[in-house]
């Protein structure tokens, strides 16, 4: 197929998801009542001005660079289908959670969710809906730190200190991270119990003696999300 007919393909999809799209309407309606509103003239001005522009050229950038690589992997899989029902559900997901993000790190996780759901049975459906909504709820650090976590092998001092520059001063913070992907199940960390009597004392793993370890502790499922969010042609 030519690039012309893929992109006459695509654009035809993404017109459909975008009608079933009620952003607009929310959006009208909603100005509406600010504008109705003491000082609401203010408001909509704010909002038009800092948060609708800049955040409708984000999204505006990542559908076109999606676009881009959707097209790419088109040509190089052949069995990528825009017709995929999993497919829609990611992309429309994905375009609600881009929406309302600003860093880069979470627009490539998003992208490379969508490329991944195109390409079929890559994942189950479940699975895929799960690994979205951690993207929504993960800040950057978790998602730095769970790759960290899963490639430790391939991080020396150097690296470490490149992509978490403020782990010195915020030991805790990541410890907290830490024990968020443990609740996920997205790695599993080791305890060992202390005893001081009369009880003895659970002890969890933290950041410095995993750094110390250097052994990988993502679980099966973190490994999933790992390849859910990575480019699947690179």
């Amino acid at each position: 197929m030519s690039d012309t007919n893929n992109n006459s393909e695509l654009q035809q999809k993404l017109d459909l998801l975008k009608q079933g799209n009620n952003k607009d309407k929310n959006y009208n309606a909603w100005k509406a009542i600010l504008g109705a509103a003491p000082a609401g003239s203010l408001f909509v001005h704010f909002y038009e001005t800092y948060i609708k522009e800049p955040s409708s050229q984000r999204l505006h950038d990542f559908l076109e660079e999606l676009v881009k690589e959707l097209l790419n992997l088109k040509k190089q899989i052949d069995t990528v289908s825009f017709d995929n029902p999993t497919f829609q559900t990611t992309f429309k997901k994905a375009i609600r959670i881009a929406d309302c993000e600003h860093q880069q790190e979470k627009f490539e996780s998003l992208r490379n969710a969508v490329l991944n759901s195109a390409i079929p049975n890559s994942f189950e459906d479940d699975i895929q809906a799960i690994f979205l909504r951690w993207i929504d709820e993960f800040t950057v650090s978790h998602i730095r730190l769970l790759r960290m976590l899963h490639y430790i092998d391939n991080y020396n001092e150097e690296k470490i200190v490149a992509d978490f520059p403020d782990l010195e001063e915020n030991r805790s913070f990541y410890n907290q991270i830490l024990l968020e992907l443990n609740a996920k199940g997205a790695i599993k960390l080791s305890e060992t119990y202390q005893v001081v009597e009369p009880v003895a004392k659970k002890i969890i793993e933290d950041i410095d003696r995993i750094i110390r370890a250097k052994k990988s502790r993502t679980t099966e499922l973190g490994k999933q999300f790992i390849q859910f969010i990575e480019n699947p042609l690179v």
